[in-house]
């Protein structure tokens, strides 16, 4: 069985699409654990509603907002699955996704976790695709983060070596980066299919991880990230996440929309 984890969060137009690309996939030995992270909206009743319809879906709720590495690991703490998939509440899974990496997972037993390509989309439009290297290696994690968590499909049993999802202010938008950092330093490897499995939604112009808050967050999580996998380098090109604070706003777009991991459709 594959437990697929998602947290939402204000997602009443987007939670019930999510919700259906992954229990209309072709992999149907699965569990949707959803957990409503404190939505002020319709999101908590959307997702009753998905439950009743479908006995597949486990529905829980935080009382309040408490972020997504909380609600992930009450969404681990309720999973049964020997495989565990991420899934956000405003993209939408392919559907063969599951199937693919499942059976991925099961003829490459070095592998901790798989992720994949995905198109980028926003508005109901496809305007890019994100691809990142196959097999991801320590030393390119210390310079960037080589994975789309929500395209993730991990084993179980290497979430539960490094204890989940650590919650901490300094991990604040950088919750995915700061578990491969855990799980590279304990000789757990990732790697990446070249096929687009996934539509992730990524406004081309939002600059919301654009902050100060989460710069400073990008900076601890690599200079933690870097002293665990024993990388000197990581050290110095952590300071590039403090240096990127002072990048315009409209620079920073353009430097985004041009780092080799995407490409305009």
């Amino acid at each position: 069985m594959i437990s697929v984890i998602m947290s939402a969060y204000n997602a009443e137009k987007t939670v019930c699409r999510a919700a259906e690309s992954i229990l209309h996939g072709t992999y149907e030995d699965l569990e949707l654990i959803m957990a409503d992270d404190g939505s002020s909206d319709s999101t908590y009743a959307i997702l009753q509603d998905i439950a009743r319809q479908d006995s597949r879906c486990v529905c829980i709720r935080n009382t309040a907002n408490k972020g997504l590495a909380c609600s992930l690991n009450a969404c681990l703490s309720a999973a049964r699955g020997e495989l565990v998939a991420r899934m956000d509440a405003d993209d939408c899974a392919f559907p063969e996704r599951l199937r693919v990496q499942a059976d991925f997972l099961t003829s490459h037993p070095d592998i901790g976790f798989v992720g994949s390509a995905a198109y980028l989309f926003h508005a109901g439009e496809i305007y890019g695709v994100r691809q990142f290297e196959e097999r991801p290696s320590p030393s390119d994690l210390v310079r960037h983060n080589p994975f789309i968590h929500p395209s993730i499909l991990f084993r179980r049993s290497c979430l539960q070596t490094v204890g989940g999802y650590r919650d901490t202010p300094f991990t604040h938008r950088c919750e995915d980066y700061d578990l491969f950092f855990r799980l590279y330093a304990k000789g757990i490897r990732g790697y990446n299919l070249p096929k687009p499995l996934l539509l992730y939604e990524e406004d081309p112009a939002d600059t919301s991880k654009h902050t100060i808050r989460s710069r400073i967050c990008e900076f601890c999580t690599r200079l933690r990230g870097s002293a665990g996998l024993k990388k000197p380098l990581g050290f110095l090109l952590s300071f590039k996440s403090l240096a990127a604070v002072f990048v315009p706003r409209k620079l920073y777009l353009k430097i985004r929309s041009a780092r080799k991991e995407n490409k305009a459709l």
